[in-house]
């Protein structure tokens, strides 16, 4: 016997705040029928249910949540000069790093906030004076952020044309959604500026596991 298909009302409501990449009406009808049963939540409760299909939906893989060619151009990397026009559409960080910073400084940054959470775990609740001592863990330097952004299934190169201060290495997390809109396109590059994204959040926990080793392959590369 076939299952119910997602209540129409979330449908129609996802599709005009999330219209491109198309969601998965397969997974769509299992989320709702999580929430269902996870909250004791009706469809007619529809604020508070289409609030827990919104952070369902920011925390999957897109590549789980969403249909395949519905999002990205698939010859986006080929395109010279162009603009991301129609709908928005919906992508998420995969990798993140600064290529207005060279490799080697920010090699010495992570190792620096690699030690300290190592010495952090071997202090003890009550030595938080020294603990404290130690000062904030450091930052990396700013310069121009590179990311790389995927639909789930077509990924493309992005760099932070204007500053975008929400977005930073070393804490935002990779499955972080962002809503591009009219974004220009140059040389199969993404150019970034606050005015053309919408920076939706959340993070999706497959891919935040891999984000140290993600960015120590990418300065390796550099690094030769």
């Amino acid at each position: 016997m076939t299952e119910p298909a997602a209540p129409a009302n979330i449908l129609k409501w996802v599709n005009e705040q999330y219209p491109r990449p198309a969601l998965d009406p397969v997974w769509l009808r299992d989320c709702c029928s999580w929430i269902a049963s996870s909250y004791s939540l009706s469809p007619t409760d529809f604020p508070q249910f289409s609030s827990h299909v919104t952070s369902q939906f920011l925390q999957s893989s897109l590549a789980d949540s969403t249909l395949p060619n519905t999002g990205l151009p698939q010859d986006i990397r080929t395109i010279k000069r162009a603009r991301l026009t129609g709908h928005p559409c919906l992508v998420e960080i995969r990798a993140i790093s600064d290529i207005g910073i060279s490799a080697f400084s920010l090699m010495n940054v992570r190792q620096n906030r690699m030690d300290r959470a190592d010495l952090a775990g071997l202090v003890r609740e009550d030595e938080e004076d020294a603990e404290e001592d130690e000062g904030p863990v450091p930052k990396y330097p700013r310069g121009m952020l590179r990311l790389e952004l995927s639909d789930g299934f077509t990924t493309v190169e992005a760099v932070e044309y204007r500053a975008i201060p929400q977005l930073e290495l070393g804490v935002t997390p990779l499955g972080y959604k962002i809503l591009l809109k009219d974004v220009q396109i140059r040389r199969g590059v993404i150019f970034l500026e606050p005015q053309t994204i919408e920076l939706k959040g959340h993070q999706t926990e497959d891919h935040e596991v891999m984000q140290d080793e993600i960015f120590l392959r990418s300065l390796r590369r550099r690094l030769g």
